[in-house]
């Protein structure tokens, strides 16, 4: 069971590399020039709601998901967070709306929450756990460490670099162009695939 947390926690701190995970929470507490405790909060809310709306999306499509999943895991996944990862690309064009937002504007915090959205990368992490008889609170608990770990990294280092002239237009270009989100997505999908066995 250690190392199927090991894993989890490695899944939650690659699914947040993807740029609408983090640059958004990044680009609103540079906007607002929050010290570093405020920003700190808000991105670890942000992720603890992230992580928490999977887990009830998980919950919610019942037993019959958990059957289909468990026959073909690796093709549930793929499908899965590939699906997403489509719809997510398109949401995420609306990152301007963040910019535009104005510093004191309730819109930017709407925004943030909802380019985040649900983590549908939990979800066949979950399917494993259950089919392991390993419970949730491990796996979940796991999952979060190493998306707030990570995540609180990347916001904390994109701040810093949205300082420098040039570069915020060109991180939300390149995050616009998702280049990561592709192999994370891949090595996170083949790792709880095939390395964790019962």
């Amino acid at each position: 069971m250690l190392k199927f947390g090991l894993l989890c926690a490695l899944a939650g701190a690659f699914h947040v590399i993807a740029p609408d995970h983090w640059v958004p929470a990044s680009l609103l507490s540079w906007q607002r020039g929050w010290r570093s405790g405020r920003a700190a909060a808000f991105a670890a809310l942000a992720f603890a709601a992230h992580v928490a709306l999977g887990f009830l999306i998980f919950l919610l499509l019942g037993r019959g998901i958990w059957d289909l999943a468990s026959t073909n895991l690796l093709s549930f996944a793929l499908v899965l967070v590939a699906g997403v990862a489509v719809i997510r690309a398109f949401r995420f064009r609306r990152i301007r709306e963040v910019l535009s937002s104005g510093n004191n504007g309730v819109w930017g915090f709407f925004m943030v929450f909802s380019l985040l959205g649900p983590c549908e990368s939990l979800i066949p992490i979950l399917i494993k756990a259950r089919s392991l008889g390993a419970g949730y609170v491990l796996p979940l608990l796991a999952f979060f460490a190493g998306t707030a770990l990570s995540g609180l990294l990347l916001v904390f280092s994109g701040r810093f670099f949205w300082n420098r002239p040039h570069w915020l237009p060109r991180g939300v270009h390149a995050a616009n162009q998702r280049l990561a989100t592709v192999p994370v997505v891949t090595v996170v999908v083949l790792g709880l695939a095939f390395l964790v066995r019962a």
